[in-house]
């Protein structure tokens, strides 16, 4: 027994006397190496990088604001602007990634419910300027492997999804980077695009060659006004006047001839048809502004036709008639009573043929007497100036059944009202020109507007970035809720509307209100309809602000805005 515990032991000794030699003879490991010592370049880059997170991931959660003490922070703006070219100078595809991350990324507010919440939100982060710097500085780098990482993402699996995703958010970014980019590779790409894509994201693709359109892609861009998509036609429509305005606005001095004269008068003739045929009013109002926009005779007549249908037609969509006579007085210098063709077949017939078109003034240059056509062009033709009350109290969420008279959408549609307000709207905002003056009010038991700079509504001028975040953010993030303020809102529009006579912080004030309502007052200031009304006149009778109401839903509702609307100048719609 204990010989055998003996042998146990000495068995256990010469296992850990084993352990023990082949720990000792194992090698050590080498000491690590030092880490390489940064170049000054890879130094400044790593800091630039560092610096982007860091930003980055304070705009992801809303922690970095545009607006300070009320009003856009222009040096936050210019700080920002120096931070993405900073990233682009680099010109990799890792920087580009990282740019391509603030362009496609929409932050989404922590606890906001209400649609006046969002707008706070929105209006202080300001995406749609941060979208637009990031498009900029990305469109300017041309480093190996960018632009087709960039391609790539057009071809997404989930770009037909019919659930919103993050593969139709970075496609929709990809077509804003490719409008304008220098390359030959991205306009054949846009050009695939308008024609390829989801319905959606070819309305991006003609929107973004619409920003630098020219003579070479009008054939495509005509061909597209056949599109069964009306917002397809209605980016078309502002593609083609943009292509055709430097070669052919006489106010300039451009006299087209040969290819350029055939191509002119080949897409009149198109713009013609659509003006006059077109079942969309949006696209008949794209169309109308396309033509004006050029400022050379021959659209005057084309013009004058597409009044004449309007006029023609028996239900009177938002006014479009309204809209075609303002075109034609700023184009012409004449002030012609509304409501019939028969002034304007007589003006043409008599003095068309000697009408000439007077070269815009040059800077610092007297303009000269001239004959009783003095004032030609001399207007502004992007003679909108409208402001829209947009109601989206809770009523709004209920659900309407079209019959197919009022709207753009079809008959037997059932959807929500506010659903086709936004639907609505989006197309009007697409069919108005760069340069209209346009802002939104909207109310549900408060009041806010869609921009304000310091506290005071805005008047915002149309363009790329100003329809991004409208069509983009805006119109997307409002969702119906609470009481109907209708008072106050028409207050507020009102008073903003009318600045424009009586302060000098305005430059021009708006011509035209939309009210968009199912017309049932429940909360604010006055509820009962007919004080409603004697105020508004009350309020409107220097302001001479045309009031246009667009109603939804049960007519014993909306009976009141009807008188409301004529009392003011305007029109009444009623959605059935």
């Amino acid at each position: 027994m204990r010989d055998e515990m003996f042998a146990r032991i000495a068995s256990l000794l010469a296992v850990v006397i084993c352990v023990a030699t082949l720990t000792a003879q194992k090698p050590k490991p080498p000491a690590k190496a030092p880490e390489p010592k940064l170049t000054e370049q890879e130094a400044v880059q790593a800091g630039d990088i560092t610096g982007f997170r860091a930003w980055l991931q304070d705009y992801k959660v809303g922690a970095f604001r545009l607006v300070k003490e009320g009003k856009t922070d222009e040096q936050a703006l210019s700080e920002l602007d120096a931070r993405m070219q900073k990233i682009a100078q680099w010109n990799t595809l890792g920087s580009a990634q990282m740019l391509f991350e603030a362009a496609s990324i929409d932050p989404k507010p922590v606890g906001a419910q209400t649609s006046t919440d969002l707008i706070d939100f929105y209006r202080e982060l300001q995406p749609w300027r941060v979208h637009g710097l990031a498009c900029k500085h990305l469109r300017a780098m041309t480093g190996e492997g960018i632009l087709p990482w960039l391609l790539q993402m057009l071809n997404a699996q989930g770009l037909r999804s019919v659930k919103k995703n993050q593969e139709q958010l970075n496609a929709a970014a990809v077509l804003r980077v490719l409008g304008g980019h220098p390359s030959v590779e991205a306009q054949l790409e846009l050009m695939r695009a308008c024609r390829a894509m989801p319905t959606e994201l070819r309305v991006h693709a003609v929107n973004a060659m619409a920003k630098d359109s020219s003579l070479d892609l009008v054939a495509t861009l005509l061909e597209l006004l056949a599109d069964t998509e009306p917002n397809v036609r209605i980016a078309a429509c502002n593609a083609i006047g943009n292509a055709l305005q430097p070669h052919v606005d006489e106010t300039l001095g451009k006299t087209p001839t040969g290819a350029t004269l055939a191509l002119r008068d080949s897409a009149h003739q198109r713009l013609e048809e659509v003006l006059v045929r077109d079942p969309i009013w949006q696209v008949r109002s794209a169309a109308a502004f396309a033509l004006a926009i050029q400022k050379c005779k021959p659209v005057i007549p084309v013009l004058i036709h597409g009044l004449e249908a309007e006029l023609a037609r028996k239900k009177d969509p938002w006014a479009m008639d309204l809209r075609l006579h303002k075109l034609l007085e700023g184009l012409t210098g004449q002030t012609v009573v509304i409501g019939s063709i028969d002034p304007w077949r007589a003006f043409w017939k008599a003095e068309g043929p000697k009408f000439t078109v007077r070269p815009a003034t040059k800077p610092n240059e007297q303009k000269a007497k001239s004959d009783r056509y003095a004032t030609f062009f001399d207007l502004d033709v992007d003679s909108d100036r409208v402001l829209f009350v947009l109601d989206f109290s809770g009523s709004m969420a209920e659900p309407v059944t079209l019959q197919g008279t009022g709207t753009a959408a079809a008959g037997g549609l059932t959807t929500t009202k506010a659903a086709l307000v936004v639907q609505e709207l989006k197309r009007l905002i697409m069919s108005l020109p760069d340069g209209a003056l346009v802002n939104m009010v909207v109310f549900s038991d408060d009041v806010r507007m869609w921009r304000q700079e310091g506290g005071r509504p805005a008047l915002v001028k149309l363009d790329d970035t100003a329809r991004d975040d409208l069509l983009g953010n805006f119109l997307d993030t409002l969702r119906p809720n609470g009481p109907t303020n209708l008072y106050d809102a028409l207050h507020a529009a009102l008073d903003f509307g009318g600045r424009g006579l009586q302060d000098k912080y305005y430059a021009a004030g708006f011509d035209t209100l939309y009210v968009i309502t199912d017309g049932a007052p429940t909360a604010g200031a006055v509820v009962d309809k007919d004080e409603i009304r004697r105020r508004v006149r009350e309020i409107n009778q220097l302001r001479r602000i045309a009031i246009h109401c667009i109603t939804f839903g049960d007519k014993n509702d909306t009976d009141f805005l009807a008188p409301l609307a004529s009392e003011n100048g305007g029109r009444h719609i009623h959605v059935q």
